[in-house]
């Protein structure tokens, strides 16, 4: 168990590297969050519900989040056309200008410099962590 609270603590310390500078240009690290998934989500996935999901969190919380980014002007809302109670979110031009500055570029970088295969395995754990919150209710 030494060993593994040796490892807790040093993902405590990397998450701490993109969460600091995640208080940066008027976002939090929620927003910065929902801007990186809408600038990725497919027109199925760039919902409120779509995001609480993968997120972890609430459509209350999301819904927040996603308002804010929207008061802010990254984010625009959209009617489906085909269901007027869906709404899908679209990010604008200023929230894709604020990504180039996105806090993670930083982590991101430093996992490019891993060979590849020490990519992978580091990727293979770290989603076997997540099944195994998930199992005790955490993620």
């Amino acid at each position: 168990m030494e060993a593994a609270w040796a490892v807790a603590e040093r993902l405590e310390q990397l998450a701490r590297v993109p969460f600091t500078g995640s208080f940066s240009h008027g976002l939090n690290p929620a927003q910065w969050a929902a801007l990186r998934y809408l600038a990725n989500a497919g027109l199925t996935t760039s919902t409120v519900t779509a995001f609480a999901r993968f997120h972890g969190t609430t459509k209350g919380t999301a819904s927040q989040t996603v308002s804010a980014l929207v008061k802010k002007g990254h984010v625009l809302r959209h009617a489906s056309p085909t269901d007027r109670r869906i709404v899908h979110l679209e990010v604008t031009e200023s929230g894709r200008a604020l990504l180039e500055t996105d806090p993670l570029e930083r982590l991101a970088r430093a996992c490019a410099t891993l060979p590849e295969q020490e990519r992978s395995c580091l990727a293979g754990a770290v989603d076997k962590l997540f099944a195994a919150l998930r199992a005790q209710g955490i993620a």
